[in-house]
């Protein structure tokens, strides 16, 4: 029975990869390798027709990173211009939808236009609850019983 040679050039699973200009480009110089792999995330979920539709929970998010990490990953990647976030979710477990963005193409230059992180999440989502903070009925209140 003759056995048939494995191609050394083919690729078994998913992959992402990145080009030249992306790597030598000044948005992408100075990013942590942490966030660089958060964007091989982003990558890795773009399958070529869904550029305006990629969903990283943080559920998902929390296996590779902390969550803190990821929040100020997830920004940095917005205010270089490699993400955008097309839907923001949060409510009714709703995902956040995420999209892939030439922008950081003009990163640096006085065409590049800066996403504010700032409007796009408002004060409620970056407020920080404590445990009995009053908040939706307080539903961390201590329950008395008879």
């Amino acid at each position: 029975m003759i056995k048939k040679k494995k191609n050394r050039n083919s690729i078994d699973g998913d992959f992402s990869y990145i080009e030249h200009n992306t790597i030598n480009s000044e948005a992408w110089k100075g990013l942590k390798a942490h966030t660089k792999w958060l964007y091989f995330e982003y990558k890795l979920r773009w399958y070529g027709n869904n550029t305006r539709n990629i969903i990283l929970t943080y559920k998902e998010a929390k296996k590779i990173m902390s969550i803190d990490t990821f929040i100020n990953d997830r920004k940095l990647l917005i205010e270089r211009g490699f993400i955008d976030i097309i839907e923001r979710g949060g409510l009714e477990k709703q995902p956040m939808i995420y999209g892939l963005s030439n922008r950081w193409k003009k990163y640096g230059t006085k065409d590049f236009i800066k996403a504010d992180i700032e409007k796009i999440f408002s004060e409620i989502y970056t407020t920080k609850f404590k445990k009995d903070h009053k908040f939706m009925g307080n539903r961390f209140k201590k329950k008395e019983h008879l």
